[in-house]
């Protein structure tokens, strides 16, 4: 559920029905959550989608840990983004998202 909340996909769809606030902040109250369109990972994909979304957990962990010199940072903050990146690209593969579509619903989501 974790990594469908923070898809690119589901956030540009919240964004598109909550209130926007100064800095881009968004409202993420049940009235706008509760109905975003939720669906079930699917079987085959399932273990790689909790992987990624695991290792994406570990990622910022040890980001916020403090104990990393800048250049350890930017290398984690790249293999952050590449991560997310492939559980945007699963979302949207579960949502039958065309590239077309992913580059609309990117272009919104900033």
């Amino acid at each position: 559920m974790l990594g469908l909340l923070n898809s690119r996909l589901l956030f540009a769809y919240l964004k598109s029905r909550s209130n926007v606030f100064r800095g881009g902040w968004i409202t993420r109250t049940k009235q706008y959550v509760g109905p975003l369109p939720i669906r079930l990972v699917e079987n085959n994909r399932q273990e790689e989608f909790v992987a990624l979304v695991e290792k994406v957990l570990e990622l910022n962990k040890k980001k916020h840990s403090d104990k990393l010199a800048p250049s350890g940072l930017d290398r984690l903050d790249r293999e952050v983004a590449a991560t997310d990146f492939e559980i945007d690209t699963l979302v949207y593969e579960f949502y039958g998202i065309t590239d077309e579509d992913r580059a609309i619903i990117e272009g919104s989501a900033q």
